[in-house]
C-alpha cells in the first residue's frame, strides 16, 4: 500500500470519503488522477475535518494545529501529517517559494512598479518572509464554509480547470467524472484574480473591473473586486449595490463574459437606472478604456523582459483583455 493510500485509510477512518483517487503528475504538476476514468470521483471532507485557518501555525517550518484549537485528537494528528507528508511539506511550500523566486527574477524597478502600480500582489515584495510563504500557502488551500474559512485536505490537492466545482452544501465535497486529471474551478476570479491568488496564468470566461474611484455625473462611484458573497458553482453577473453617504459602491463589475457578452453592459445598465441616475451609457465604455489601458501598459512595461514570472504575467494579461473582449451590445435585464 502507498504513503498515499495509507493516508487516504485514515482518512476514511475519520469519516471522510475518497473513492477512484490517486496522486500523479500531470500538465499543471502534481495533481488528482482518478484510478479509473470511466467511474466517477468523489472526495467529501466532513466538518470534523475542517479546520479553520486561525487555528493554522507554523512551527519550525512544520504545519502545526495550535494548542487552543478545538479539534479532537485524532483529527489534529491526522491534519499535521497530512500537510507536512503530502501539502505543506510535500511540495506546497516548494511551490510558494518557486513563485516568489520568480518574481525576484524581475528587475527590482519593474517589480517595484508591478506591486505598486500594476497591483499584481505580494508575489513582488522586496522582502519575502517565512511567514509571507505560509500566508500565501495558506490562503491558496482555504474554502470559505458556513462563514468560516477553513483549510481542506485532499481536495486542495486537485488543479484549477474547467472540471469539477466544490460543493459545501454539509461538508466540502468535490464529485464528478473526469476523463483524465482531477480539475476544478478554484473560484469565481477572472484571470488577473487568479493570479493574485495563486500565481499563474489561467483563462477564465470572464474578465472583471480593477478597483476603481470614480463618478457617474455628480455621483461618486466606487468598483471593488470583492466576490466573496458568490460562490464558483453560481454565475456572477449582479454585484449588489451598495448606496452610502459618500455615494455608490459596487463590489465587483464584470466587464467580458465570452458566454454572455451582451449582459455585461445590460447589468451596469440597470444598476444605474436602478440607483436613479441618468446619462450613464459612456461610463461603461470609459471603465472598460480604463481596464484596457491598464493591462495594455502592463504588456508594455513586461516587453523584452526575460524570465518565467514574466511569461505568466503577460499570458495573464492577454487572457484579461480576451475576456474583456466580449462585451458587445446591450441585453436588457
Amino acid at each position: 500500500m502507498s504513503r498515499f493510500e495509507e493516508m487516504l485509510e485514515s482518512f476514511r477512518a475519520l469519516g471522510g470519503i475518497a473513492e477512484n483517487i490517486g496522486l500523479g503528475n500531470g500538465l499543471y504538476g502534481r495533481g488528482l488522477f482518478p484510478l479509473d476514468s470511466a467511474k466517477p470521483v468523489t472526495i467529501r471532507i466532513p466538518e470534523n475535518l475542517l479546520l479553520d485557518v486561525a487555528d493554522a501555525a507554523f512551527v519550525d517550518g512544520s504545519f502545526r494545529v495550535v494548542p487552543e484549537s478545538k479539534i479532537g485528537a485524532r483529527e489534529r494528528a491526522f491534519l499535521e501529517n497530512y500537510e507536512n507528508d503530502f501539502s505543506w511539506g510535500g511540495g506546497g511550500r516548494a511551490e510558494a517559494e518557486r513563485i516568489f523566486t520568480q518574481a525576484h527574477e524581475i528587475p527590482p524597478e519593474l517589480r517595484q512598479k508591478l506591486r505598486d502600480n500594476y497591483h499584481c500582489g505580494p508575489w513582488f515584495e522586496d522582502d519575502v518572509s517565512d511567514h509571507l510563504i505560509q500566508e500565501k500557502f495558506l490562503g491558496s488551500r482555504c474554502i470559505t464554509y458556513k462563514n468560516r474559512t477553513v483549510v481542506m485536505p485532499i481536495i486542495e490537492l486537485a488543479n484549477h480547470g474547467l472540471g469539477g466545482s466544490y460543493d459545501t452544501a454539509d461538508c466540502v465535497a468535490l464529485k464528478g467524472t473526469f476523463p483524465g486529471e482531477v480539475l476544478v474551478r478554484y473560484s469565481l476570479a477572472d484571470s488577473y484574480g487568479l493570479f493574485l491568488s495563486w500565481g499563474f496564468a489561467g483563462e477564465q470566461p470572464q474578465a472583471m473591473s480593477i478597483a476603481l474611484n470614480g463618478s457617474v455625473g455628480q455621483t461618486a462611484l466606487k468598483i471593488g473586486r470583492d466576490l466573496s458573497d458568490s460562490k464558483p458553482e453560481e454565475r456572477v453577473w449582479m454585484p449588489k449595490m451598495i448606496r452610502g453617504a459618500g455615494g455608490l459602491e459596487l463590489p465587483f463589475l464584470v466587464l467580458g463574459n465570452k458566454q454572455y457578452p451582451r449582459l455585461c453592459k445590460g447589468v451596469f445598465f440597470k444598476l444605474m437606472r436602478d440607483a436613479g441616475l441618468s446619462g450613464f451609457e459612456e461610463t461603461f465604455d470609459t471603465i472598460q478604456h480604463i481596464n484596457r489601458m491598464h493591462f495594455l501598459e502592463l504588456l508594455a512595461a513586461l516587453e523584452g523582459v526575460p524570465g518565467s514570472m514574466a511569461q505568466t504575467l503577460r499570458r495573464m494579461a492577454r487572457f484579461q483583455l480576451q475576456a474583456m473582449s466580449f462585451c458587445y451590445g446591450v441585453r436588457a435585464v
